[in-house]
């Protein structure tokens, strides 16, 4: 007799509660909780498209571009605070991989000045299907670092990430030596880079594809497979998943793998798109990414969220950065604009935190 298991447990969002037992004012306050980044998305596309020179459907394909790489870090970020932890070293270990890229797919002479202080690639650069898989080892390996010292050594998650990111950008200076790395060959940046022509001026990128292939495959990973239910039991009640006969270390251990292999995609992504790499190469991913995530419905507290209220979050993030571009505000401005959001993000969460808590009774 087959056995209904249900949806995993805080895919959906919070507890249902009967329509019939709803009056219309908390059925619209229901439906603005679960749906708040969508509405919030539609309502910075309008202003966008009111205020500025913003040509709404060129700029939803260039912004599937320009999120591309930045989609993998939410998603990183996503699958870690799912399992109640934090990875602070995300948006490091991508500039790391990027650089660490860019300086073996280089050709001769790309560091230092001198001759002892050159780095010899032996007369052209390293080709594309040995540097890639290079990026994705080194980069998941740094997140299967961060998972072995939380969780073997029972270090704080907070504090490993946070000094894995120091480490890895100290490693990103010595490697690249602060160089822009611009000779970047054009079958490395295919995936970033390529755009289809559907006419009319407007071209299609491919990472947005990608971007979307992704986040659906994430989706049936998280609600339709045994190790998703995990992570959500994990995150929702660590002990509790622990007495159900859930190995819950090995489950967080995945979880920064897993965040570890994305932040290699994402480098790679960057630097198809810019085609070139630096140390700078991405200021507040961090945060964005976190901001998206939480925005998107993924709780601080662990154990809910939803991968498509996630894409919204990245989305909504994504156009108000295109606006205030395309605004032409100062970039002094722009960084209080990030905070702002962050600030909202965790308002957001706490709000959720506070009805979660009264529809349990807790």
């Amino acid at each position: 007799m087959a056995i209904d298991q249900g949806p995993a447990p805080g895919a959906a969002g919070l507890s249902d509660e009967s329509y019939v037992e709803l009056t219309p004012g908390q059925r619209l306050l229901r439906f603005l909780d679960r749906n708040s980044v969508w509405v919030l998305l539609a309502i910075a596309v309008l202003a966008a498209s009111l205020l500025t020179k913003f040509e709404i459907l060129q700029n939803i394909l260039n912004l599937g571009a320009a999120v591309s790489s930045l989609g993998m870090l939410v998603l990183a970020q996503t699958v870690v605070l799912l399992t109640r932890n934090f990875d602070l070293s995300t948006e490091a270990n991508m500039v790391f991989g990027a650089v660490l890229a860019g300086v073996l797919i280089s050709p001769v002479t790309i560091l230092g000045e001198g001759t002892a202080d050159q780095l010899n690639l032996g007369g052209r650069g390293w080709s594309t299907g040995a540097v890639l898989p290079i990026l994705l080892i080194v980069c998941t390996a740094v997140g299967l670092a961060n998972g072995l010292l939380i969780v073997k050594l029972r270090m704080n998650n907070f504090m490993v990430t946070l000094g894995m990111s120091i480490l890895l950008y100290g490693l990103t200076l010595v490697v690249g030596v602060g160089r822009q790395l611009t000779t970047i060959p054009e079958a490395f940046r295919w995936l970033g880079k390529t755009r289809i022509d559907i006419g009319e001026d407007l071209k299609f990128p491919i990472s947005a594809i990608f971007l979307v292939l992704v986040f659906v495959v994430f989706h049936y990973v998280l609600t339709r497979t045994v190790y998703g239910r995990r992570i959500y039991a994990v995150g929702s009640n660590r002990d509790a998943a622990r007495a159900a006969g859930i190995n819950d270390g090995n489950v967080i251990i995945g979880a920064y793998v897993v965040s570890g292999l994305l932040c290699g995609i994402a480098a790679w992504l960057l630097v198809g798109r810019l085609g070139a790499a630096q140390a700078g190469i991405s200021a507040d991913a961090l945060f964005t990414s976190f901001a998206a995530a939480v925005i998107g419905g993924v709780s601080l507290g662990g154990g809910r969220g939803r991968i498509f209220g996630v894409f919204g979050g990245l989305l909504l993030m994504g156009t108000i950065t295109n606006a205030l571009n395309i605004s032409n505000v100062e970039g002094k401005w722009i960084p209080v604009a990030n905070g702002l959001v962050i600030l909202f993000a965790i308002f957001i969460d706490g709000l959720r935190n506070i009805r979660a808590a009264r529809l349990t009774g807790s």
